[in-house]
C-alpha cells in the first residue's frame, strides 16, 4: 500500500510539466517540460509535508529561486498553480486511516480463506460419502434376495462400485481369505462414517452364520431413512440458495438506494445543522 503512494510521488517528480500532448510532443518539447518539472521540483523540496502551505508561500518561494529570477509574472503565476496542485497531491498520498482497515480486512478473508475452503470440502465431501453410501445400500438391497449370495460377494461388489471408501474395501477384500471377521474389524477401524460402520457390522454378523437376509433386515428401513434425511438437507440447502439470490438481486438497489438517496440528505442534513450552529455562535 505505501509502495503505491510512492509510485504516485515519483510520478509526479518524474511527469514532464506542459500543456502539450505527451504522446505528440518533440524532443525539444519534451526536454523543456522536464526542465520545468525540475525546477518545479526544487520548490516541492520546500513545501513537501507541510500541510499549511497557502499559493501566497510558493509565490514567493518561487520569486526568490534563482530559477525563475527572470520570469514574468504569469509565467510565475503558472508555476505556483502548478506547483501547488502537485504539493497538494504529494501531501495527500499517505496511509490513510481506511486503507489500514480495508488492509486488515482483505487480510483477515485471506487468513481465513484456506479454513472456509476446507469446510466446504468437507461439505463436499460428506454429500459423496452420503452418496455412495446409499449405492452401497442399493447393492445390497439387490443381492441380499440372491440364495447363493455371501458377505464375501457383497464385498467384492462394492468395490466395484466404490470411490472414496475403495481403498478400505479393497485391503478388506485381500485380507478376506486370512480371516472375514478379522478382515471386516480392520474395516471397521479403518472407516469413520457412522453408516459405512453400520452395514460393515452387518456383514460381520451375516460372517456368523445369520442368514443375509436377517444381518441386512433393517437396512431398507435405513434407506428410506437416509433418503428422506437428504431429500429434507437438498430442500434447505435450495432454499438458502434462493434467500442468497434474492439478497444478491435487491443488493444493487439498495445500494444505489443508499448512495445516492439517504447518505446525501444525511450530508446535507448535517451540513445545514454546523452552518446553523455557526450562525448562531457568531450572532451570540
Amino acid at each position: 500500500m505505501n509502495r503505491l503512494h510512492q509510485t504516485a510521488i515519483d510520478y509526479i517528480y518524474t511527469e514532464p510539466t506542459t500543456d502539450y500532448d505527451l504522446i505528440s510532443m518533440s524532443t525539444k518539447q519534451e526536454n523543456s517540460s522536464m526542465e520545468t518539472t525540475q525546477k518545479e521540483n526544487k520548490i516541492l523540496d520546500m513545501f513537501r509535508g507541510q500541510q499549511d502551505v497557502t499559493e501566497q508561500k510558493i509565490r514567493v518561494a518561487v520569486k526568490n529561486s534563482e530559477d525563475y529570477k527572470n520570469a514574468k509574472d504569469e509565467d510565475i503565476e503558472k508555476a505556483v498553480k502548478s506547483i501547488y496542485t502537485k504539493l497538494q497531491t504529494i501531501n495527500s498520498e499517505y496511509i490513510k486511516w481506511f486503507e489500514v482497515l480495508l488492509a486488515l480486512v482483505f487480510s483477515a478473508i485471506a487468513y481465513m480463506t484456506p479454513t472456509w475452503m476446507l469446510y466446504f470440502q468437507k461439505r463436499l465431501r460428506q454429500i459423496e460419502m452420503e452418496d455412495e453410501v446409499m449405492q452401497y445400500q442399493t447393492i445390497i438391497l439387490m443381492l441380499m434376495k440372491i440364495e447363493r449370495v455371501n458377505v464375501e460377494m457383497i464385498l467384492e461388489w462394492l468395490e466395484r462400485y466404490s470411490n472414496i471408501f475403495k481403498e478400505p474395501i479393497t485391503k478388506c477384500v485381500n485380507n478376506y481369505e486370512a480371516g472375514a471377521w478379522e478382515a471386516l474389524e480392520d474395516l471397521k477401524n479403518d472407516i469413520s462414517y457412522q453408516q459405512l460402520i453400520t452395514i460393515v457390522e452387518s456383514m460381520q454378523a451375516a460372517v456368523e452364520k445369520i442368514p443375509i437376509r436377517e444381518a441386512f433386515d433393517e437396512l431398507d428401513t435405513e434407506r428410506d431413512y437416509y433418503q428422506e434425511k437428504r431429500k429434507a438437507s437438498n430442500e434447505k440447502l435450495i432454499s438458502r440458495k434462493g434467500m442468497i439470490g434474492k439478497v444478491i438481486g435487491f443488493a444493487p438497489m439498495i445500494v444505489l438506494f443508499v448512495g445516492y438517496l439517504i447518505v446525501p440528505l444525511v450530508v446535507i442534513g448535517l451540513l445545514s445543522m454546523s452552518n446553523s450552529f455557526q450562525t448562531m455562535g457568531t450572532m451570540m
